[in-house]
């Protein structure tokens, strides 16, 4: 009898640590999908874009959330980029280590946003999400034809003959 009770107190005891090992994950359904850049550091993200001087594409980030897979779609040296990380299923959000850099995004459910901080040694940058995505190729060609229109006016295009004739 007392080995019986032994290897049943045994089992219970190996049963109750392996649920104490088990983590709650956050249900994936929850982020899956796009998220691109709501704000930076409390600011949206076409003020912070214009408080440094580019355009909101160049600040802009695209978050695609799957079970498998977190991929980053930003403009890196003028062009569209995606990075993609494996997905890490946390408690409180999701981490991916994409080119050697980890994000941990928090997950927010009440006001349904995915954020992290990104530490830049000089400054770091909070980062907040909400669900949708963000078209990089039109805000690019909207950029390159407001350009091109400030261009024509330019100087060079007119000459340095002054046009003002008294």
């Amino acid at each position: 009898m007392k080995r019986t009770v032994r290897i049943v107190t045994v089992f219970m005891l190996v049963a109750v640590m392996m649920l104490g090992l088990t983590a709650c994950g956050l249900d994936i359904n929850k982020v899956a999908g796009k998220w691109h850049v709501k704000s930076i550091n409390g600011k949206s993200a076409a003020d912070f874009a214009a408080e440094n001087g580019v355009i909101e594409a160049g600040v802009q980030k695209v978050v695609d959330v799957t079970e498998k897979e977190v991929s980053i779609t930003n403009i890196i040296d003028g062009a569209v980029a995606v990075n993609k990380g494996e997905t890490i299923i946390r408690s409180n959000g999701i981490e991916a280590t994409i080119d050697n850099t980890l994000f941990s995004f928090l997950y927010d459910e009440k006001a349904d946003t995915l954020s992290y901080t990104l530490d830049m040694g000089d400054a770091e940058y909070e980062y907040v999400y909400s669900r949708g995505d963000f078209d990089f190729d039109s805000a690019m060609a909207a950029n390159q034809a407001a350009q091109s229109a400030m261009e024509d006016y330019s100087d060079e295009y007119y000459g340095e003959e002054d046009y003002y004739e008294e």
